[in-house]
């Protein structure tokens, strides 16, 4: 099973930039354009989190009209500037219950290898994360579908672990992050990987043998500084989409592509 995965996208509204510089709406645009011509096709595109900056209608329609170019499904999670509600609204096939609920969902295509479980991270109106106790039971509960020979892979917005980026571990996951973990580990036999976004950037980490990748964003990319005191900053760094090749004995393989185009291939 091949799973594409973007995340971070902060759609704007028509005619603007983001912080003035980032045109994420082209950035997107580049991005879909680049996941149809993958060879061999992904099975499924995930989308964890940042879908727009401001959640309104518009930037969530500009949003499906780009995924409605491609010819396998796309599944989203929001983050902390998307709101729930109009979410739910423009993807009315994802999660169901009351409108602020927590916008989880398990996808379970039975000609897929993996459950793919999306989780909610976020706390509406704010930047920081949290995994509630109701969250915690619900996952339990969901993770009782999965087995080690179908294993689950969770999409989520805010990372399960400290990144060492001050500014954006000030606003991860600050309630039931211990729990979580704790959940992780009592059912690492069953859990392919954790994929996740917030901090746009590539990292890996794990959880009790569990690989977890933060993938980059498909726009602009946060600087890269490990000072304490370091302010949050952005760069113009390419944007990039992560791949992730799942195979039963060989486990979750995951690789960055660029979005940008560079010549070649070459013949060595």
């Amino acid at each position: 099973m091949l799973i594409a995965q973007i995340t971070d996208l902060h759609i704007v509204r028509d005619g603007e930039l983001l912080s003035g510089r980032v045109d994420t709406r082209a950035a997107l645009a580049a991005c879909i354009k680049k996941l149809a011509t993958l060879s061999p096709k992904p099975d499924v595109l995930l989308i964890s989190g940042d879908l727009t900056e401001t959640a309104t209608e518009g930037e969530y329609a500009f949003l499906t009209n780009q995924l409605d170019k491609l010819d396998f499904p796309a599944y989203v999670v929001p983050g902390n500037h998307d709101d729930r509600a109009t979410m739910r609204r423009a993807f009315p096939n994802m999660a169901t219950g009351e409108e602020e609920a927590p916008f989880s969902y398990k996808i379970d295509n039975p000609d897929w290898p993996l459950l793919c479980i999306g989780l909610d991270s976020t706390v509406q109106r704010r930047s920081d994360g949290a995994i509630c106790a109701d969250r915690l039971a619900w996952l339990q509960d969901t993770l009782q579908h999965a087995t080690p020979e179908r294993p689950a892979l969770i999409f989520m917005h805010h990372p399960p672990f400290k990144t060492g980026i001050a500014p954006m571990d000030a606003c991860g996951i600050l309630d039931g992050l211990a729990e979580f973990q704790q959940l992780i580990k009592d059912h690492s036999d069953r859990i392919a990987g954790i994929l996740c976004g917030h901090v746009h950037r590539v990292i890996y980490s794990s959880i009790s043998g569990v690989p977890v990748l933060l993938a980059p964003s498909s726009a602009h990319q946060i600087t890269l500084d490990l000072q304490n005191d370091a302010p949050l900053t952005f760069t113009l760094e390419p944007p990039k989409i992560a791949l992730h090749q799942w195979e039963e004995g060989s486990g979750l393989v995951s690789h960055i592509l660029y979005v940008d185009h560079f010549l070649g291939p070459y013949s060595f």
